[in-house]
């Protein structure tokens, strides 16, 4: 028979432990969701009882949401830290503010929307409702702005909402310039909307995954090729290209690099032309390219020349 309910995170009793689930009626007591259990007399969130913060009798789960007469709710478990944080001591459920239980949807993994609103990250945002729409992942519009999205908020701009549209997933075009935004850059957080003038926006082309061609112009990673010939611009192999003058390495120049014997090694750490080798675009003085290859062919970062054997573009003792 029965004796007491335990919870266990995500069920695993071994490695995550368990605890009891004080005040819950056993011979009642039925699970709702994977984190949710109800009693005759309370509704439970992991080992808590929550009926101060929902109504029991229209209390339901679906899919990591919560809904009830009053509110759509994100147990404390699923949000991010900033909304964690305003949940008030003794309490586990976030409420949504000002969401429709009735007519709240998840549209996808940062958007929902009920009949009135659009939440970004479950923040409600001050749009136009019949407007608004997500261009891609870093800018939506509606009829008076386009916005920057930020993780939990949007940035109004001066790009035109009339013209704007979507070039991909990272660009957008209006009816003067590409943009990108990039809230963060090599982890540090700049919130740097770049615009790059377009005369032409059908001469818009993707090279490879990286590169973006268009007017004259070729742009790498929201930064422009400098010195680069766009009619004979081609992608080498991933982040590597070249035009009939230069190599570069993302959006830099390789000095000196010669473009018509360049080559990109399987580890494409490496590279080579008749005269040098290079790790990461940058020149390995050492190296000698005539007889620079793996160490083996299993994509290692071993390599060797007829003098040494190289780590990350770096002479090691390593035996061969």
């Amino acid at each position: 028979m029965k004796k007491e309910i335990r919870y266990s995170p995500m069920g695993n009793w071994f490695a995550l432990g368990n605890s009891k689930v004080d005040s819950a009626d056993v011979s009642s007591f039925e699970v709702i969701d994977r984190d949710f259990g109800k009693d005759k007399n309370h509704i439970f969130y992991q080992d808590h009882i929550i009926d101060d913060e929902v109504d029991r009798e229209t209390f339901e789960v679906k899919e990591f949401l919560c809904f009830d007469k009053n509110g759509v709710y994100l147990p404390s478990r699923y949000i991010a830290d900033h909304l964690r944080k305003s949940i008030p001591d003794g309490r586990h459920m976030y409420a949504i503010d000002q969401a429709n239980p009735g007519t709240f949807v998840k549209l996808d993994q940062d958007w929902s929307k009920d009949d009135a609103n659009y939440f970004y990250n479950y923040q409600k945002v001050d749009v136009d409702y019949q407007t608004f729409e997500v261009i891609n992942e870093h800018f939506a519009k509606d009829k008076n702005k386009v916005y920057l999205l930020k993780s939990f908020s949007l940035i109004a701009s001066d790009i035109d909402p009339v013209t704007a549209q979507k070039v991909d997933e990272r660009y957008i075009v209006d009816k003067d310039s590409i943009y990108d935004f990039q809230q963060y850059r090599d982890g540090v957080e700049v919130d740097s909307l770049v615009a790059f003038k377009c005369y032409d926006s059908n001469s818009i082309n993707f090279l490879g995954e990286d590169f973006l061609l268009f007017d004259d112009k070729v742009v790498y990673d929201g930064a422009e090729l400098s010195g680069v010939d766009s009619r004979s611009f081609r992608v080498v192999k991933n982040h590597y290209g070249k035009d009939k003058n230069h190599v570069y390495f993302g959006n830099r120049m390789i000095e000196g690099a010669d473009p018509e014997s360049f080559e990109v090694f399987e580890h494409m750490f490496y590279s080579k032309d008749k005269h040098h080798v290079y790790g990461d675009g940058i020149l390995i003085k050492e190296a000698d390219a005539e007889t620079f290859e793996p160490v083996d062919t299993d994509k290692s970062v071993l390599y060797k020349d007829k003098n040494h054997t190289y780590q990350w573009g770096k002479i090691t003792d390593e035996k061969i």
